[in-house]
């Protein structure tokens, strides 16, 4: 379980952008939960997903599809996943965190 502290909240004038989001969380409140979800259905027992693991999991899937940045910025993608919830946006920050850009619309 998280500790009570208060989290620390990024500046919202424009300063930091969504991929640095990731960073701020890290460095600011990396034990605090981001997800929070019951384990079943049955159970009072929750699962919490901290800020920091999610920034671990999103930095992963950057390095899978770009290890070390190679290449050109700026690269539009599209993916299709039949995945749950934080697995996406997993997916989605790690292609944004590896300098990609995510199509929300692709084309068919």
């Amino acid at each position: 379980m998280s500790t009570c502290s208060k989290p620390v909240f990024p500046p919202t004038d424009g300063s930091v952008n969504l991929p640095e989001t990731l960073d701020f969380h890290t460095k600011h409140n990396s034990d605090k939960p981001l997800y929070v979800f019951t384990k079943d259905n049955t159970s009072n027992e929750v699962t919490e997903i901290t800020f920091l693991e999610f920034a671990r999991a999103c930095h992963r899937v950057a390095h899978v599809v770009r290890p070390n940045r190679a290449g050109p910025d700026g690269l539009v993608v599209a993916f299709m996943a039949l995945a749950d919830t934080i697995l996406y946006q997993a997916i989605t920050m790690g292609l944004i965190k590896a300098g990609l850009v995510v199509s929300t619309h692709p084309a068919m």
